[in-house]
């Protein structure tokens, strides 16, 4: 027990000793129901035709990319390179093999932590890539993930060495992490943002999160200081970009915090939503309108082909969603970074206030057994304000003010599309 002026300075301890027991990745990973043959699949040229990113590659010397992994989910170059061997044939998917970070980056490869790495080096080729790999459980909760070890090993490291955005799959209800603990994961969020560095999330996978008949939210996605990421899947016209490439899917996770307050950033777009016709109430399904609100942006979360020991072919999850939109980003920061500019840090101010250069996701619907958010005009709870399009984004982010520039001298950035 610590001494009660010691006490009042403490957030909780960590880290602490935890016995194994049940490890799961709390992303489930599922299966898509229909079986798909030849480049069916959101292979890393699909993708990129449908986020209009074209030819574009890194050009940045300092740009690095990164996914993090958990619960023994672990990483094998085997893997990664059978998945570019298979998908890459004349295009450049990332830039050699990943940088491995932290005490567990070994052992099998996981269907996860392979689909992370094989995802954002697909979309975002030529870019420095890194897998961020941890053992142990939450100090907080033993079935919660080590983010806080994560975030530690993020801030001892330096500015000319950390990667520029990091995508995770991993979350769980928000309510599973006390309010003390989840509050000193948001000072380390916030603390990243204010270095340049983007965070990523995967919203969930179990749609409106339904307990009791009321919706619950998931965090860290509900945290207002990461970028959460809904899902989509496939349109009639996929993968060809256009009104018909994507609706929103059924798994996808989205709400409102019970923890934190809806940012000024969000409150314009997330009441419209709340007027639409089809949202459910509040009252019948107990959410909070005044919560922050998620996802913010949302990419394919379905039809996935993963290397991870052996082949996996049709895997889906928001775990899908949150590395292709990472990658996407990855991309504008290379933008930005070979100009001498800052990159993109904290996005979800930009992403709000330049709405209009996503595909708004006008149909589908995230599901749960005690009901839906539907996709509307605008942002909604299921797919944010809408997903990547590479073309439109590039334009804005080299408009936005130069911010700390790199150490790198200034040159013309060029937009390739």
């Amino acid at each position: 027990r610590l001494p009660t002026d010691v006490a009042a300075a403490v957030d909780f301890v960590a880290p602490t000793t935890h016995l194994p027991g049940l490890s799961r990745p709390s992303a489930a990973l599922g299966k898509a129901n229909n079986v798909l043959v030849g480049d069916n699949y959101n292979s890393p040229k699909n993708l990129r035709t449908l986020y209009q990113v074209g030819s574009a590659e890194g050009k940045a010397a300092n740009n690095k990319q990164a996914v993090t992994a958990f619960l023994n989910q672990g990483y094998a170059a085997a893997s990664l390179q059978k998945f570019w061997n298979k998908f890459c044939d004349g295009i450049k998917c990332g830039k050699d093999l990943p940088k491995l970070v932290g005490d567990s980056t070994g052992g099998s490869p996981g269907v996860e932590s392979m689909l992370d790495i094989e995802t954002i080096t697909g979309i975002a080729g030529n870019v420095e890539s890194e897998f961020w790999g941890f053992s142990g459980v939450s100090p907080d909760n033993p079935e919660n993930e080590p983010f806080l070890k994560w975030l530690q090993q993020l801030s001892s490291t330096s500015d000319a060495d950390v990667p520029k955005i990091f995508s995770t799959s991993y979350g769980e209800d928000e309510s599973s992490w006390h309010q003390a603990a989840a509050e000193r994961l948001n000072a380390e969020f916030q603390k990243a943002g204010v270095r340049g560095i983007s965070l990523l999330f995967a919203s969930g996978d179990n749609g409106p999160n339904c307990h009791g008949g009321k919706f619950r939210p998931n965090g860290p996605a509900s945290s207002p200081w990461v970028t959460a990421v809904g899902g989509t899947a496939p349109g009639s016209s996929w993968p060809n970009p256009g009104a018909d490439a994507e609706k929103g899917i059924g798994l996808g996770s989205g709400g409102f915090s019970n923890y934190w307050p809806m940012p000024d950033w969000q409150k314009d777009a997330v009441a419209k939503y709340l007027t639409q016709r089809g949202v459910p109430s509040a009252s019948d399904r107990g959410f909070n309108t005044s919560g922050r609100a998620f996802p913010d942006i949302s990419a394919q979360a379905t039809d996935f082909y993963v290397y991870a020991g052996f082949p996996e072919p049709g895997v889906a999850g928001t775990s899908c969603a949150s590395p292709t939109a990472a990658g996407v980003f990855a991309l504008l920061n290379d933008l930005r970074l070979e100009a001498g500019q800052s990159p993109l840090g904290f996005l979800n101010p930009m992403i709000y206030r330049h709405a209009e250069a996503f595909n708004d996701i006008t149909t589908g619907a995230s599901r749960s057994s005690c009901g839906v958010w539907p996709a509307k005009t605008g942002w909604d709870a299921a797919t944010g304000v809408g997903t990547p399009n590479y073309a439109s984004l590039a334009k804005v982010v080299v408009a936005l003010p130069t911010g700390r520039a790199s150490a790198a001298p200034p040159v013309e950035a060029t937009i390739v599309v």
